[in-house]
């Protein structure tokens, strides 16, 4: 059974009858009289519920409500309706880092809905790949379709509108679920670029029921399509005008909080100047340190990884997830992306009033990249990665003989980053991690590290690793598992969390 959405108000009037129908969200209430009159009796009914993921408050700041929402609120579970929000308000949940909001809604109507479509457990994206994409048959200029990145295409489009992609895959448009768009594209020369969107029945294939048309100027944010009361698709197709080269990658859709968050109530996203993504989350925890850095593996279903193993932990915690390619890009991409990324650890770091050594990098597969190699800049006290990956050339390659057809991603993570697949291009991106090492010094960081024996994607990465800060004589702990890199993930990650549960408990006394 899916777990429910489960919604609190606090407020005057219940709004429990327009919920029945909704049968994903799990409604309670708490009338304000009740919380005067017999506030000891509701303090320990409270004491004993689970925990909610959307409160909304209806009344003014109190000693009592504040009593309870510390027991209520979470970070980014909390919403005052705009009437009612107050500075006490603000300077209670900034206290405690709980991110209270005022939402509004302009009509009851309006709110009730906004909550609805908002009010969905768990998290989901996906895409079309450009491998999907067919390009007109009448175009007369140059193409070149470039594995998962992007279709090429150079040439004249014409002086009008005309029709140039469409795509043969569909994006479903769950029934009640708002779902925001984000298309990749790159344009050079006079090129103009209109996508639209038909959303239709997917019960009758032939039936239209909206469709939505957007110029490249309109794409700046992600474009949010409303939610129907009927299971949908959404059907993707692209004209052009003008001259010149367009770069074509894939279209993303992702079940919409509308402005409550990407993915989760509080995520983010970060797009470069190429509209790369990478989204991020940051959960205060009990704001005390370390401050515990994640990194999400390969994931071919766009979102965020590992919430509940670090929310667990009770320290400060920040997610990283790569939304591009298959299933992600190793956290590599512009100058830009990757200052982003490290700005985005200083800036949580100084939110919390922490230093460098009160931080923790630490990823799985894929995401062991992103641990290591974001590590340079910033000198945390902990590494804690499991099944090692820092050779990305050497992955692409050992897909030919070493693993044939398996982790193809990777061929188009050499495609992305050096635009060829010849053995100087393979060097070239191994070089990658280890010329961001060279000048990094990571004397005093603690290495843990559970790895497979036999790993098939980089059989090397474990001893490179220990070879190269070996030599910085750092202090490196590491953990060998029988198999080939997706043989035993279970036992690499009960060794990922053993590491964890050491350094908390040696370094921060947890």
């Amino acid at each position: 059974m899916a777990r429910k959405f489960r919604a609190l108000q606090i407020g005057p009037i219940n709004y429990e009858e327009a919920f029945e129908s909704q049968s994903e969200i799990d409604w309670h209430y708490i009338n304000p009289e009740e919380i005067e009159r017999d506030f000891e009796t509701l303090y320990q009914e409270i004491q004993a519920e689970k925990a909610f993921e959307f409160i909304l408050i209806q009344t003014a700041f109190s000693e009592k409500l504040a009593a309870l929402l510390e027991i209520l609120s979470e970070p980014f579970n909390t919403y005052v309706e705009s009437p009612y929000w107050e500075d006490k308000f603000e300077q209670f949940s900034a206290e405690r880092k709980y991110f209270y909001r005022a939402v509004i809604g302009e009509t009851k109507a309006d709110l009730i809905d906004k909550i609805k479509t908002i009010g969905f457990s768990g998290q989901y994206g996906d895409k079309v790949s450009t491998i999907d994409a067919l390009v007109n048959p009448a175009f007369t200029g140059t193409m070149q379709y470039n594995g998962n990145v992007n279709v090429e295409l150079e040439g004249d489009y014409g002086e009008v509108f005309t029709p140039l992609i469409h795509w043969k895959t569909i994006l479903t448009a769950n029934k009640n679920k708002a779902n925001d768009i984000w298309p990749e594209f790159e344009i050079e020369g006079d090129v103009e670029l209109q996508y639209t969107f038909r959303v239709g029945d997917n019960s009758a294939v032939d039936r239209i029921l909206e469709t939505h048309t957007f110029t490249q100027d309109d794409l700046t944010e992600p474009i949010t399509i409303q939610k129907q009361p009927i299971n949908c698709y959404i059907a993707v197709s692209i004209k052009a005008k003008g001259s010149g080269k367009v770069k074509i990658g894939p279209v993303h859709k992702r079940w919409s909080r509308l402005d409550f968050g990407d993915f989760i109530l509080g995520g983010h996203r970060f797009t470069d100047a190429h509209r790369n993504e990478f989204i991020y989350y940051f959960n205060p925890g009990d704001l005390k340190p370390p401050l515990n850095v994640y990194f999400s593996g390969y994931r071919p279903a766009e979102g965020f990884e590992a919430f509940f193993m670090m929310k667990k932990m009770g320290a400060p915690f920040l997610l990283f997830g790569d939304p591009r390619l298959e299933g992600g890009a190793f956290y590599a991409g512009s100058e830009e992306y990757e200052t982003a990324i490290t700005q985005t650890i200083k800036d949580t770091l100084a939110e919390l009033n922490f230093s460098d050594r009160d931080l923790i990098m630490s990823g799985l597969s894929m995401g062991s990249f992103g641990a290591l190699y974001y590590s340079g800049k910033l000198k945390p006290k902990a590494i804690i990665v499991g099944k090692p990956l820092v050779n990305m050339g050497t992955i692409a390659a050992n897909m030919r003989l070493v693993r044939p057809n398996d982790f193809g991603t990777m061929l188009d993570i050499l495609l992305k980053n050096e635009h060829s697949n010849e053995e100087i291009a393979i060097q070239h991106l191994n070089d990658k991690f280890w010329k961001y090492m060279k000048n990094n010094d990571l004397t005093d960081t603690t290495f843990a590290i559970s790895y497979m024996e036999h790993d098939d994607y980089d059989p090397r990465a474990h001893d490179d690793l220990v070879n190269y800060f070996g030599k910085q004589k750092v202090k490196i702990i590491s953990r060998g598992i029988p198999g080939r890199h997706n043989d035993d993930t279970p036992t690499i990650a009960n060794w990922f969390t053993n590491f964890y549960n050491i350094m908390l408990r040696n370094e921060f006394g947890r």
